[in-house]
């Protein structure tokens, strides 16, 4: 029985997919040069998630100031699967977040920098995290307010009336030749 159950364990052990991470401390120094984005604002976490291949999942996160790069008004942004629980509970209490985001080859979306390292932590506009000196610099320098998203569409009207008109154009020619083509058979 014992070796039935071993087996067994063995056979169902590999499958199992296991995510836990532990993230090493790195200094802001480094996060704030590989960070190609640094915005302040917060999740939404009532947005669908989004998942990858990595430990992050992209959430929607709704940005009030850029301090680095470009980012419009709603971005996906990464957040470890393991951080969304305190995460949220430190938005509800009125928190927010200043993120030092960077893009990997492992998720479709820009992520925190070493994970939790480019997630500081904004409570009443005062860095509450850790490094307080250092991200209070960042957060004093004056940033921008995030670009307006274009609606789903917008844009992309100029490729609608190519796609339309050689669809047009290529029905045209079709029906000249068939018209020809019945012509010539009388």
């Amino acid at each position: 029985m014992k070796k039935v159950f071993l087996l067994l364990m063995l056979l169902i052990l590999p499958g199992l997919q296991t995510l836990a991470t532990k993230w090493v401390e790195i200094n802001p120094e480094e996060v704030e040069s590989r960070a190609q984005v640094i915005v302040l604002g917060t999740y939404n976490f009532n947005s669908k998630l989004k998942s990858g291949k990595s430990i992050f999942y992209g959430s929607q996160f709704h940005v009030e100031k850029v301090n680095k790069g470009e980012a419009a008004e709603n971005i996906t942004a990464g957040i470890d699967r393991n951080d969304t629980g305190w995460a949220e509970e430190f938005q509800q209490e009125g928190g927010k977040f200043l993120l030092f985001l960077e893009k990997t080859k492992e998720a479709r979306f820009l992520v925190p920098v070493a994970g939790p390292n480019g997630m500081a932590e904004v409570r009443d506009g005062r860095i509450v995290s850790g490094h307080e000196d250092y991200y209070r610099r960042i957060m004093a320098e004056k940033g921008r307010i995030p670009s307006h998203a274009k609606e789903k569409g917008d844009g992309h009207l100029i490729e609608v009336l190519l796609f339309s008109s050689i669809g047009l154009i290529t029905l045209l020619l079709i029906l000249r030749f068939l018209f020809r083509e019945n012509a010539n058979s009388y």
